[in-house]
């Protein structure tokens, strides 16, 4: 049985979409809050849910210090496994000095800080993508050695930043969430999901220790986004991991970096 690693389940029929997509392959569910939307209903949704795990978040742009100590209360309280930014949605570096109290909090309760990364989606064309380049982390993951960190999508479309910097950096994973969307055609689909079978194999080609450090993910948000897709990524999984290999990928390495 599989974690997904990234998800964004937000009410109850996005939820019963996942799982019956799933078709029994995911036992546990992390949710990402998200920095659009008042979260703050997400920690009931989850809390009444076993399968589901909330990540909280941080609007960098606002007063820190209430947020930070929300943060730390719901760490606490262990209503949430760790702490999403969005850099390339707020316009800043993770290397910002206002991340370093939320790498902190996250460094003393040993769970990650996880980083949207590569490319947004940017309907109102506000987001700015260098900030939200993998390799701009590195900083931030030197500076707290002791703090879990993880690059969402696998930096997509960045793949080989992101393998570098997750290779380099023992604090720092990743996931293959997010790189494939509904296209509108079988043949669409089947073409992302080979080319992105392929861009894996590259990256892990020049840094195969990544692999290890690499966990399942998909970013799905619901029936009505083109971020909709389950089984596409086992099947990626499933050509490019070895079954030797599948074990920390699916649920293994999640366990121990946002559960332990």
């Amino acid at each position: 049985m599989a974690i997904d690693n990234h998800t964004h389940i937000y009410n109850e029929q996005i939820y019963k979409d996942y799982f019956k997509k799933a078709k029994g392959k995911v036992s546990k569910a992390f949710v990402m809050a998200d920095w659009k939307e008042d979260w703050k209903g997400l920690i009931d949704f989850c809390s009444e849910k076993e399968d589901l795990f909330l990540l909280g978040t941080i609007r960098i742009s606002d007063s820190m210090e209430s947020q930070l100590d929300n943060l730390e209360k719901l760490l606490e309280e262990k209503k949430i496994i760790g702490i999403k930014l969005y850099p390339g949605y707020f316009h800043f570096y993770p290397s910002d000095q206002r991340v370093f109290p939320v790498a902190e909090l996250c460094q003393k309760y040993g769970k990650p800080l996880v980083f949207h990364s590569g490319d947004v989606f940017d309907p109102e064309n506000k987001a700015v993508l260098k900030y939200s380049h993998p390799l701009y982390v590195g900083e931030l993951a030197v500076r707290y050695p002791g703090c879990k960190m993880v690059i969402s999508h696998f930096g997509f479309p960045y793949f080989l930043a992101a393998a570098n910097l997750v290779d380099k950096n023992s604090n720092v994973f990743t996931d293959i969430s997010g790189t494939i969307d509904e296209l509108g055609s079988k043949k669409a689909n089947k073409e992302i999901i080979r080319q992105y079978a392929a861009d894996l194999k590259r990256a892990f080609a020049y840094f195969p220790d990544v692999k290890e450090k690499t966990m399942f993910g998909t970013d799905y948000c619901g029936e009505h986004t083109p971020l909709n897709k389950v089984n596409e990524y086992f099947e990626v999984a499933k050509k490019v991991f070895s079954k030797k290999e599948r074990e920390s990928v699916f649920h293994e390495l999640a366990e121990k970096i946002y559960l332990s």
